[in-house]
């Protein structure tokens, strides 16, 4: 994937739709799950510059002590001055820079019990086994896991339509595959979330999933903006796959921007949330 997916200046711009999106039921079952047990230590994975926390912190009631996991230092500084006000109120922000390859929630858990592990927009990039290891280790510490805004594979673009939408979806899906660096092997892409559901209940946990959909309108600053980075990327992906259409996909691209500019077209990116957390004895 293209880097201009995980820079700065994207995850600001995509912490609108984000938040719009998500599914509020998984916030009240992890809600509930932490006022159960009396604390709430909260390990983010991939934290980028605070996103996920500074929508969940205030869902989540009781004060909490988050650890934010990422291998950026850069963002994770970003991320505790947009956490700063939250971190004011009683919250407690720690940072830790870690290579996700090399993470380790049982050495974590030892010195600070986890109860909760999340994680935004993640998982598409990891290989099936970096996803099994991390699920034995939730599961081992026996803590519950919100995972959210997975990218399930189903976008769309509202309005002015053209053939070769579907072609290009299918060729992003496909590009997802490829290997993320993220464990070994192939990426699972939109079968991350699936392969996740999977493994927990096959290791006695419950588990829910909702969908939190991307709306963007047609015409908005706002689409204009987050549609441009998304056409790009999707585009730049299509052509990686197959480069032998690639001038037929650079007239799609012209056409597309020209649509979203003039407020012709809005667009829809699926995800899928999952919340899990073990069976009650």
């Amino acid at each position: 994937m293209s880097d201009l997916w995980f820079d700065a200046e994207w995850l600001s711009l995509r912490r609108r739709a984000d938040h719009q999106a998500r599914d509020t039921l998984l916030n009240e079952e992890a809600n509930y799950w932490l006022a159960q047990r009396g604390r709430a230590n909260i390990v983010d994975l991939g934290a980028g510059h605070g996103n996920n926390a500074q929508y969940l912190i205030p869902w989540l009631g009781q004060a909490q002590h988050w650890r934010l996991v990422d291998h950026d230092s850069k963002l994770l500084a970003q991320a505790e001055k947009v956490l700063a006000p939250m971190a004011e109120e009683g919250h407690h922000i720690q940072s830790l820079v870690c290579d996700l390859n090399a993470l380790n929630l049982e050495d974590i858990h030892q010195q600070w019990p986890i109860d909760l592990v999340t994680a935004s927009a993640l998982f598409d990039l990891a290989s099936l086994s970096w996803l099994e290891a991390l699920v034995e280790q939730v599961v081992e510490i026996q803590a519950a896991a919100l995972w959210v805004l997975n990218v399930n594979g189903h976008w769309k673009i509202e309005g002015h339509k053209h053939p070769l939408d579907e072609t290009i979806r299918q060729a992003f899906n496909a590009h997802q595959r490829r290997h993320k660096g993220l464990g070994d092997g192939s990426a699972l892409g939109p079968m991350a979330v699936h392969e996740a559901m999977r493994l927990f209940k096959s290791l006695g946990y419950q588990v829910q999933t909702r969908t939190s959909v991307w709306t963007l309108l047609a015409g908005s600053a706002y689409t204009k903006a987050m549609g441009f980075r998304l056409i790009n990327g999707w585009h730049q992906a299509a052509c990686d796959m197959l480069p032998d259409q690639s001038d037929a996909f650079d007239v799609w691209f012209v056409d597309r921007q020209t649509a979203l500019n003039q407020g012709q077209i809005g667009l829809e990116v699926g995800h899928t949330d999952l919340y899990a957390e073990p069976l009650a004895d």
